[in-house]
């Protein structure tokens, strides 16, 4: 399953922020935007997917969507929301395409600006031009 988000994840970073990416580690005690979108699969089994974003990235695609730079972190808060959305949507359909555990997705909340301190089983993290997305 991870695989596909970070799929995802890095398909994101190339085609709508046009930006390359690579696989970095996760960083713990970096504060990111985070948020999470519950994922059921064929087997009704629920799982929980994280994806956090440092401020400098949640900036970043403020200006390239919405054409502005801002702090707001209502805005940027909302705009994680679309991004998670986005991302777990497209590894979705990466997940149909090779008809291995296909999968729903719900709708996105967000859960806090802090540590990317969450429990998870898998985790993955993509440096972008020097800005971070966590996958967990």
């Amino acid at each position: 399953m991870i695989h596909y988000i970070q799929k995802a994840a890095e398909n994101f970073s190339m085609h709508q922020l046009e930006i390359s990416s690579s696989v970095t580690s996760i960083n713990t005690n970096l504060r990111t935007f985070i948020a999470y979108i519950d994922i059921k699969d064929t087997t009704d089994t629920l799982k929980r997917v994280y994806l956090g974003c440092d401020r400098a990235l949640m900036q970043r695609i403020a200006a390239i969507y919405l054409f502005e730079d801002t702090d707001d972190e209502q805005t940027l808060k909302d705009l994680l929301l679309e991004v998670a959305n986005m991302v777990i949507g497209s590894a979705k359909v990466l997940a149909e395409e090779d008809n291995i555990n296909p999968f729903s997705i719900m709708t996105p909340h967000f859960e806090k600006y802090g540590a990317f301190d969450i429990c998870y089983q898998a985790s993955s993290a993509l440096d972008i031009d020097g800005t971070i997305m966590a996958i967990a």
